[in-house]
């Protein structure tokens, strides 16, 4: 398996020599490191980054401290999204596929601080599937408004590889069809 490093360093780099205070695999890697610990914008990534900026500056051989959040947005601007979200989705699908004993938990769970206003404010719930190795969640089907987990369960299992892998679920799992 290719580091992340390497899986990274085909993206191209669109900035101008001038300027420019990073790598792009520094950023990228730095980047990757705050949404894999659950940061979705970048200037809680900046802070973040700042908090842990001796561990970085180490680790990347950093010269200038940690990018600020402007730094980030603007990189992300300019490089290809969908090479980026290409290589990430590959990347992380090898971590997955390494894992030989996989254990999947499956949950439905309401989407807080969310309302369908188009079905009269009904709250959505989804049925996901969550590899807990890793903790990554690598599935998730949204559950009809007429219906319940039950029916949406087959069909996030058939989204995923789940061949030789021990599958957990809650009691509303257990429920059989009735013929």
């Amino acid at each position: 398996m290719k580091t992340l490093f390497e899986k990274f360093e085909v993206l191209e780099d669109p900035r101008d020599i001038r300027g420019k205070r990073y790598k792009l695999i520094d950023i990228l890697i730095m980047t990757i490191y705050g949404i894999l610990c659950g940061i979705t914008d970048f200037t809680n990534i900046a802070d973040f980054l700042k908090l842990k900026e001796e561990y970085f500056t180490q680790l990347l051989n950093l010269e200038n401290g940690t990018p600020s959040h402007d730094c980030l947005s603007d990189v992300f601007a300019v490089i290809d999204s969908k090479k980026f979200m290409q290589i990430f989705v590959e990347w992380t699908k090898e971590i997955i596929q390494m894992k030989t004993d996989k254990n999947i938990s499956i949950d439905g769970k309401a989407v807080k601080s969310a309302t369908d206003m188009i079905n009269g404010g009904n709250t959505p719930y989804i049925v996901s599937a969550f590899l807990g190795d890793i903790g990554i969640s690598i599935g998730q089907v949204k559950v009809d408004e007429k219906s319940n987990e039950i029916t949406a369960i087959p069909e996030l299992l058939d989204l995923l590889d789940i061949t030789g892998s021990h599958i957990t679920i809650d009691a509303i799992g257990t429920q059989e069809k009735n013929n």
